[in-house]
């Protein structure tokens, strides 16, 4: 016996297989999972659906191959820089090229002398501007640590006054020449000048100075 349906416009039961109902004569449409172009489109979302995701797939494993090896570069970056310099030797810390050209030690003159105990210790140096900004260089961007573990700012001394480093800015490309005195024990022979061209950075250079 043929399956019955109700017809979806009278609500009369027809057969199954009838193309339309003999009581109102209205179409018996197929349900929609029935017909062959729904699953055809089904098919196609899915094989879509599964390429993206292999897709993201493949892009994770490549941001994840790529990130150790950014990591070793930066790694490699760090091990370059040296926890201490010589004089003589051009040191860049950011845009900012510093160079120690020479040190002086000095006893003071008449009406300018050191405490006793202590000499004035003067440190010739060189600003270049390596970057295409301008930056700012000021004496006081210098401190001196001794072998006491004591950490100084410059000496209020006129001993120097005809070579001391004055404040300012640099246009790229420029340079500045000038000397910084500092009061330290007498004979020390660990001194060691430290410089830091940002007060909101960590970073600094250190230069032994013996």
């Amino acid at each position: 016996m043929s399956k019955l349906i109700n017809c979806k416009t009278c609500n009369a039961e027809i057969a199954a297989s009838a193309k339309k109902c003999p009581s109102c004569g209205a179409k018996n449409k197929k349900p929609i999972y029935k017909k062959w172009w729904m699953w055809l489109i089904i098919l196609l979302l899915a094989f879509i659906l599964i390429g993206s995701l292999g897709s993201g797939e493949k892009d994770k494993d490549s941001n994840t191959d790529s990130t150790p090896q950014s990591e070793t570069t930066d790694n490699n970056k760090t091990d370059d820089t040296k926890e201490f310099y010589s004089v003589g030797e051009e040191v860049k810390l950011g845009d900012n090229i510093l160079i120690i050209n020479s040190v002086e030690k000095s006893n003071g003159s008449e009406w300018d002398k050191p405490k006793d105990g202590n000499e004035f210790v003067i440190v010739s140096v060189t600003i270049k501007n390596g970057g295409s900004s301008e930056i700012s260089y000021n004496p006081f961007d210098f401190k001196m640590q001794n072998s006491q573990g004591q950490i100084t700012d410059q000496a209020f001394t006129t001993i120097n006054n005809d070579t001391s480093l004055s404040s300012g800015k640099l246009a790229a490309g420029g340079s500045v020449s000038g000397s910084i005195a500092f009061e330290q024990p007498t004979g020390d022979s660990a001194l060691v000048l430290k410089y830091k061209s940002n007060i909101f950075s960590n970073k600094e250079i250190q230069v032994k100075l013996d």
